[in-house]
């Protein structure tokens, strides 16, 4: 989904059961070369690239 407001963009991950695995908003795409130019504050090898303890599932 994209804020038509603002420009940025928002999306929603569900799983095979239905419920929301993963909510990210706030996303600022680059078209060019294409991708996202937001920090991954989700995602596991971004935050341990950055020096943050990351907790294996």
């Amino acid at each position: 989904m994209r804020n038509a407001a603002d420009g940025r963009w928002m999306w929603v991950i569900v799983g095979a059961d239905r419920k929301v695995m993963v909510f990210e908003r706030d996303i600022v795409w680059i078209s060019f070369p294409g991708h996202r130019g937001t920090e991954k504050w989700l995602h596991d090898a971004w935050l341990a690239a950055k020096g943050h303890s990351v907790r294996q599932s």
